[in-house]
């Protein structure tokens, strides 16, 4: 080999090894998660009296269940969840934001592979009898043209430009599916809380009506009363007015039930009547489990969705830093185009022939030397999007353990009230019973009866709705702790992290309740 050739073979390996060594190279920040301080666990809440037994516990020593409903018991809203996982319009429109952010990922990662660009024409001339030349062509003569070629092109990725839109798209599609994953979660809830609302007023209703029938049987009492007089006329019309006060609530019950029985039906995507011959048989509310495992506050930030969005969020503004960064370098292109020529169609294959054959080819490059400031200001934004999307990220976090421990604190509470309550209702029935017996004796007044009867009715519709009211701050919590480990399967699952050793939480078991 000449000296020359073994000189442009070097030259030729330099240039290669430039090339490579430069697309290795990517601007920009690189990304790594925020390192965020989290309580060592959940408070336990304040004001309730420690001198009774819970009858349900918040206890770190477990992990979270993903099928969380299941605890309750009732396989009607196992049911229910179960259908709405695959007919809820908002699952699969999350559903259709995650194959559409997989797909703009696609998009990117196609600008590393080279373009072929495949054309033909056929074109057909007359020159101008008043003109000559371009664009006129010879004056009088009629011509065909018959072109068939292709163009390739393929930017060299020098700076990282286009490895950064990868890395944001994919970041983004991360975020798409954790949003999807909230989505599943929301659903969960809703179909929860509609279910366990309608329940609860399918028992208010059987309350109020039971209260009504009383009250019914105590007018009848007092009329017999009046005919023998031994009552008065306002007596009656008072137990009466009692009667009406009561059964006036009824249609307001009814309302809710329908409603909520609609709103079930859709988040089913049914018909809002679909489910009203399904659930009309009265049933209770299901109990809370007697242990309700809530694990730490580290946790959420591996198990909540939307922290855990909000995270993937600040990893594509990162590497979206580095597109802006990018363009302050410049662009290597390399391209080419060939074809042939001819006039025949006949010879356009034909190499011996009078068709014309073209090429172009080589490495361009692309500089902008003077824009006005408009990529400066680019990072200069994409830095600002960057801080943003770190603060809320802070922010989700810090509402995630807000919503835990709101949810800790009215759990409590409330399962002190329904304890309280159920004391309440019990000496509410016997003082009911015990007017009843001394007002047939006479020894008490018909006000006293109806003050008994009202106190007994309003006692125990307010602990229907504080049953209620705990199994939906239970509903909460679930929710607050971000539905469990569980993610849905296939290829959307990813690893499940691993549950606290019982021995380094077993300090953070949370009693709630009176």
């Amino acid at each position: 080999m000449s000296p020359k050739a073994r000189k442009r073979q070097w030259t030729a390996f330099g240039i290669a090894a430039c090339v490579l060594g430069c697309t290795s190279c990517e601007v920009g920040p690189n990304y790594h998660a925020p390192a965020l301080s989290t309580p060592a666990g959940f408070g336990a809440p304040t004001g309730t009296d420690s001198a009774h037994i819970p009858p349900s516990q918040v206890t770190a020593n477990e992990a979270p269940s993903g099928d969380w409903w299941t605890r309750l018991g009732d396989p009607e809203l196992d049911s229910l969840i179960a259908r709405a996982e695959s007919a809820n319009h908002e699952i699969k429109i999350a559903v259709a934001r995650v194959r559409e952010a997989r797909s703009i990922v696609r998009i990117a990662q196609s600008q590393l592979y080279p373009t072929l660009d495949l054309s033909g024409g056929v074109f057909k001339s007359r020159g101008s009898a008043t003109g000559f030349g371009s664009p006129y062509g010879i004056p009088g003569i009629r011509s065909d043209l018959f072109q068939l070629g292709f163009d390739a092109s393929y930017e060299i990725d020098l700076f990282g430009g286009i490895r950064r839109q990868i890395e944001s798209s994919k970041d983004a599609a991360d975020a798409a599916l954790d949003e999807q994953r909230g989505v599943h979660i929301t659903v969960q809830a809703e179909v929860a809380r509609a279910y366990i609302t309608i329940r609860s007023l399918q028992q208010r209703i059987a309350i109020t009506r039971a209260n009504a029938a009383d009250e019914a049987h105590t007018r009848e009492i007092v009329q017999r009363r009046f005919k023998n007089g031994l009552a008065t006329s306002f007596d009656v019309l008072r137990a009466q007015a009692q009667v009406s006060e009561t059964e006036a609530g009824l249609p307001t019950l009814d309302t809710a039930l329908e409603s909520n029985l609609h709103a079930l039906a859709i988040l089913l995507g049914q018909p809002p009547l679909a489910l009203n011959a399904e659930l009309a048989e009265t049933k209770p509310v299901p109990a809370v489990p007697a242990v309700v495992p809530i694990g730490l506050p580290s946790e959420l930030l591996r198990r909540r969705p939307d922290v855990m969005e909000a995270e993937r969020m600040l990893a594509a503004a990162t590497a979206a830093q580095g597109i802006a960064v990018s363009e302050l370098f410049p662009h290597l292109l390399l391209g080419g185009s060939a074809g042939v020529q001819t006039r025949h169609t006949n010879e356009i294959f034909n190499v011996h022939g009078p068709s014309s054959g073209f090429y172009l080819a080589g490495p361009s490059a692309e500089w902008q030397i003077l824009d006005g400031g408009r990529r400066k200001a680019g990072i200069e934004r994409s830095k600002a999007q960057v801080e943003e999307a770190l603060e809320v990220y802070e922010a989700t976090v810090l509402s995630a353990i807000g919503d835990v421990e709101d949810a800790i604190v009215a759990y409590g509470n409330d399962q002190a009230s329904r304890q309280k309550l159920v004391d309440l209702v019990e000496e509410n029935n016997e003082a009911v019973r015990i007017a009843h017996a001394e007002y047939s004796q006479g020894l008490v007044t018909l006000l006293d009866v109806l003050d008994v009867q009202r106190n007994d009715y309003i006692a125990q519709d307010a602990l229907a709705q504080t049953n209620q009211a705990v199994v939906l701050d239970l509903i909460a919590l679930y929710k607050g702790l971000g539905g469990g480990w569980e993610s849905p399967g296939g290829d959307d699952a990813t690893p499940k992290p691993k549950a606290a050793s019982p021995a380094t939480v077993s300090n953070q078991a949370i009693k709630t309740g009176p």
